[in-house]
This record gives structure tokens, sequence and C-alpha cells, in this order.
């Protein structure tokens, strides 16, 4: 969309005789835009009117998607044929989806109750270790205590998961 005050300045420096080439050049415009522009008396286009957003009844779509088990594109044909309701597709799966019919609602996160000693994470990871001037392999093993948020760490030459 071309600002007002770039419409005005197309238009008036049309009216003083400046060629469209020119007037491209020095507003860094199209020349179609420039005759457009010009067509158009350098007044921005009439808003074009937006046509109502179609409503569609939440216990309709509700009844209709239980009596179809589900499947969305049956919901469509019902609507269209039984009802008489002329909806597209895209717009019946996203007002659905809105309503929370097809796909619950997604939270943000999971709330896990904390019980002491229930839930930790334990990691064992190689390192890299310079010790007396020389670099030595070992294994760190964390364990971190969610419920407390205490961290052990203990390193080790060798580390057997299974014992």
């Amino acid at each position: 969309m071309i600002e007002t005050d770039k419409r005005k300045a197309v238009f008036l420096l049309h009216q003083e005789g400046q060629p469209v080439r020119e007037i491209a050049r020095l507003l860094g415009l199209s020349r179609n835009t420039v005759r457009l522009i010009i067509r158009q008396g350098g007044a921005p286009p009439p808003p074009h009117p937006r046509a109502d957003k179609q409503t569609l009844d939440e216990e309709l779509l509700r009844r209709l998607y239980q009596e179809c088990q589900g499947r969305m594109v049956r919901v469509h044909e019902k609507l269209v044929e039984e009802e008489g309701v002329t909806v597209t597709y895209s717009t019946l799966k996203r007002r659905l989806r809105e309503l929370g019919i097809s796909h619950p609602p997604k939270t943000r996160c999971q709330r896990v109750p904390d019980e002491p000693g229930v839930e930790m994470q334990h990691d064992t990871s190689p390192y890299q270790v310079e010790l007396a001037g020389r670099r030595v392999p070992l294994i760190a093993s964390l364990i971190y205590l969610r419920y407390s948020k205490r961290r052990y760490l203990k390193f080790y030459r060798a580390f057997d998961r299974s014992k």
C-alpha cells in the first residue's frame, strides 16, 4: 500500500507536467504504479467491504461431531447436505479446533506433583580431567533430586550402570 503523502506527490508531479518515467525514478515506484495512482486521481482506493464472518452454531457442531464419530469430512458433508449451511472445509476445521471439539486445547506445561525421593534424574557423562599434568578419562555420576533441588556429583574411573 502506497502512503497518502506519496500518492499526493505523484499526482502533483503529474499535474506539473513531469513524465511518468521521471516520477517513478524520483519516488522509487514502478511506472505501472504511477499510472494507476494518476488514474485514481491521487486518492487512495476505497476500502473493500469485508463480508461478515460466518457463524456456526456450537451445539450443532458438537452434535454432528459426535454423530460422525470424529470424521470431519462427514461433518462437512452433513452440514452442507442436511443442514443447508454453506461453509468451506477449512473454515469448519478451524472452527472445530477453536472450540476444542476436534483437538483439545494445548496446555503450556504439565504440573507434576513433587514427592520426596520419587522424582530424580541420574546422568553419567564421560569427561577428560587433567590430574597431575595428565588428561585422565573419568565418568561423572550426577543425581538431581527434583523435590529438594539438590545435586550430587561424584567422579569414577569406571562406572557400570547395571550394578
